[in-house]
């Protein structure tokens, strides 16, 4: 695999503590999981692999749904092409378990985001700033998403894909109705494609929903450059479930109240005290000659 990845790859996930910033890294901690001769083997299944290209076509993101040792994984890629040749520049890998399974593992306060302390990396700053935006302004989101056929958003749970225009503008207008919104809980990870045509932007952030509990995740986000600047094709948001009592070292950072709109004011009107109404004088009856 070493061929096959960039030197300053950056992964995320699928545990707390998983977030790598060099290839050799990443490495080695696959090697500690997989290890042939040690007996530790990875039984991988791909069910529904997506890879859209950028506009020139020397850039790529990638999603798939893996299966891994029984476990539902989704799995979200940047890659660019050098020589010919098509290499991984970031991964997001997030466990997808059952919306039960997340209730009761966060009564033990044990979800926490994938990669909760990542690497720093800023070289996207307007696609950040736009990711920033995105976190209280879902209505953008869900316009950015809507307006392509090729979008797609990935949740947290098992199953949680969503693609297409039609239902991805459903489900942001219920975002909307529901007040979603959330904030940057930690560093912001970005970067731009070398043909900068992508870019992705990626943060431990906590999403509040209202009548919901505030749920830590971790968003991986991929943006598109045109015309009008860079929009979002694709978003992952990812959680990670580790032993009991060890999401405590996450600090929540809630993002603000959604404002109340107060109805319009009336203009006020000037009252007029009413003049007093002068009295007519009566006129005098001339007396009729004889």
């Amino acid at each position: 695999m070493f061929t096959l990845l960039v030197d300053s790859l950056i992964v995320f996930g699928p545990r707390k503590a998983d977030a790598f910033a060099v290839r050799a890294d990443v490495l080695v901690a696959l090697g500690q999981v997989v290890d042939p001769k040690a007996g530790k083997k990875l039984a991988m299944r791909s069910s529904s692999l997506e890879v859209v290209a950028s506009p020139n076509g020397r850039s790529a993101w990638a999603f798939d749904n893996v299966n891994i040792n029984g476990e539902p994984h989704a799995v979200m890629a940047i890659l660019t092409n050098s020589d010919d040749l098509w290499l991984v520049e970031a991964v997001s890998v997030a466990h997808t378990p059952s919306k039960g399974t997340v209730k009761e593992e966060s009564k033990k306060d044990a979800v926490v985001p994938p990669g909760a302390a990542g690497p720093k990396k800023n070289s996207a700053e307007d696609a950040v700033e736009r990711f920033k935006k995105g976190l209280l302004d879902q209505a953008m989101v869900g316009e950015d998403l809507g307006s392509r056929s090729d979008a797609i958003y990935v949740g947290p749970t098992v199953g949680e894909v969503v693609r297409g225009k039609k239902e991805l503008k459903k489900l942001w207008a219920k975002r909307v109705d529901e007040k979603t919104r959330a904030a940057t809980s930690g560093e912001v990870t970005s970067a731009v494609t070398a043909d900068g045509e992508l870019a992705w932007v990626s943060a431990p952030i906590t999403r509040v929903i209202e009548g919901q509990d505030p749920l830590p995740l971790r968003a991986f986000a991929v943006f598109e450059k045109g015309e009008g600047g860079w929009k979002m094709i694709a978003l992952q948001e990812a959680l990670a479930i580790d032993a009991p009592g060890s999401g405590t070292a996450f600090k929540k950072i809630l993002p603000p109240a959604p404002e109340v709109e107060k109805p319009p004011e009336e203009p006020k009107k000037d009252v007029k005290k009413d003049e007093p109404k002068k009295k007519k004088k009566k006129k005098k009856k001339k007396k009729s000659d004889d």
